[in-house]
């Protein structure tokens, strides 16, 4: 199966959307993480490097090297932003395993936040600058 992280973040914030108008937090919460991580894997393939890791695992030295090996990659960068080193700190994939209602509507929504913030700077950035031709939602 091949993936495609900028399908699969448009995706994510489309159900992050749906799921925000009924009020499923832990839902909202556990995908807004994924929105970010394909963001940020999207950039990184077009460094060349392509590798399996969560959100939490990526380090800020991958992040540092994708921006050094392509000056398309460094366009974006998402070493240095705030909201993803927010979600990397916060977020965790364990949130799909935890019990209904663990996620309030204050930590769902700032999750959602710097997801859609990731994505932004990163494919529709891309979108912008003319790597995609559109943001796929």
């Amino acid at each position: 199966m091949t993936q495609n992280y900028v399908s699969a973040a448009g995706r994510h914030l489309r159900d992050v959307s749906l799921l925000r108008e009924r009020e499923r937090w832990d839902n909202v919460g556990y995908l807004s993480g994924y929105v970010a991580e394909c963001g940020v894997k999207a950039v990184i393939e077009m460094a060349g490097i392509v590798f399996h890791r969560h959100l939490r695992e990526i380090t800020r030295d991958q992040l540092v090297l994708a921006a050094d090996l392509s000056l398309a990659a460094r366009r974006y960068p998402i070493d240095l932003d705030p909201d993803l080193e927010a979600l990397q700190n916060d977020w965790s994939t364990d949130l799909r395993y935890t019990e209904t209602a663990t996620l309030n509507k204050v930590d769902a929504l700032r999750f959602c936040r710097y997801a859609e913030a990731v994505y932004h700077r990163t494919i529709s950035a891309m979108v912008l600058d003319g790597f995609l031709e559109r943001t796929p939602i």
